[in-house]
């Protein structure tokens, strides 16, 4: 049988959610960094995209034009 009181309980609970919002800091953070580091590789993505777009309308041309 647990032999603790209301105010054991309530002291407990407030433990609990004081490490509840630090634990919440440090996932929102975590989740900020990944966000940062998910749109730095996008930008990546699509500029090297574009880049090889490019290359492939110049070496068509090229081809065409028969400066290849």
């Amino acid at each position: 049988m647990d032999t603790r009181t209301i105010k054991d309980v309530a002291k407990d609970m407030k433990a609990h959610e004081r490490e509840c919002v630090v634990y919440r800091q440090m996932t929102g953070q975590r989740l900020d960094a990944v966000e940062y580091r998910i749109k730095r590789l996008e930008v990546l993505l699509w500029s090297s995209s574009g880049s090889i777009i490019a290359l492939l309308i110049t070496i068509i041309f090229g081809l065409l034009h028969g400066t290849g």
